[in-house]
């Protein structure tokens, strides 16, 4: 069975006309993620920020040993908080977007919960993500053997090129097939690997891929547009400039000093956010109803 994939791919957009308390609630959302994020890791921020001005000020290519272990404290704490934080609310998000588009009338809170629906999702993007890891890691180590063979023998270059294009055509296939998980998983009540599989066989793949692309375009000129908005708004406020410059404040002594350009900030990030998850995941659900058969709102 085939699916109507450039109609899908405008799946957000129409999300967007349909419910836009929703998407609006889901900026919200993210807002006070964002903001909760950097009460606990705006400080180190900061010292990224710092690092990376000072080496362009200073004309250096790569960090000194010192710049290495501060930026690597500030990494370390920000992955720390970042990413299971993360995971959780992305698996909110995408739950509440394929939510919005195969069950359109459970409108409460926006769409948003936080119950079995997420933690099934969670569940199904952390297996996923495993499986893209794994084969990720070892088509790198594979690579890096065949580069250090071309490295004794030139003629093996074309041998890492067509080796690099083929495990990126892996992957690009991989993310394609396991693509419904998610809006699978949802509407189904469980965790679905293999029938979400195999509904993205060859007869689908191609159109899914071009619905895929068509969507990643639409939410890059989104982001392009919103950013040249927010620019002007930016260096009203200050810019980065006097972020940079409050090295080792305190999140206290940040939120004082920057109050207007951290809320500035926040507001257009969340807005922003919320818009292109919305234009990237909502095609996903809508194909996946079209080829269950299933009419869409």
């Amino acid at each position: 069975m085939t699916f109507p994939a450039t109609d899908c791919a405008f799946e957000g957009f129409r999300l967007t006309r349909r419910a836009p308390v929703a998407v609006l609630s889901w900026a919200a959302a993210y807002a006070v993620f964002i903001g909760i994020l950097f009460l606990l890791v705006g400080p180190h921020f900061v010292t990224v920020l710092s690092v990376i001005t000072e080496m362009q000020a200073q004309g250096q290519t790569e960090p000194s040993p010192e710049d290495v272990e501060r930026l690597m404290q500030a990494y370390a704490a920000i992955i720390g908080w970042a990413m299971p934080l993360g995971l959780l609310f992305s698996a909110v998000i995408s739950t509440a977007i394929a939510r919005a588009v195969i069950r359109p009338d459970e409108r409460k809170f926006g769409y948003l919960r936080v119950g079995k629906d997420e933690f099934r999702v969670l569940g199904a993007s952390l297996i996923v993500s495993l499986i893209m890891f794994v084969v990720s890691f070892i088509g790198f180590m594979i690579a890096t053997v065949a580069m250090a063979g071309a490295m004794t023998l030139p003629a093996l270059w074309l041998v890492v090129v067509l080796l690099s294009l083929a495990i990126i055509g892996l992957l690009i296939w991989l993310s394609v097939r396991l693509s419904l998980v998610v809006p699978a998983t949802f509407a189904e009540g469980r965790v679905v690997l293999k029938s979400a599989f195999a509904m993205t066989g060859k007869k689908v793949f191609w159109p899914l891929l071009g619905m895929a692309i068509i969507a990643g375009v639409l939410a890059m000129l989104v982001g392009l547009l919103g950013s040249a908005v927010a620019a002007p708004l930016s260096l009203m406020v200050g810019g980065n400039e006097r972020l940079v410059a409050m090295e080792g404040a305190n999140v206290a002594g940040l939120l004082s000093a920057l109050g207007p350009m951290l809320v500035v900030s926040l507001v257009v990030q969340a807005v922003l956010s919320a818009a292109q998850i919305v234009i990237m995941y909502a095609p996903f659900s809508a194909a996946y109803l079209q080829l269950k058969g299933a009419p869409r709102a």
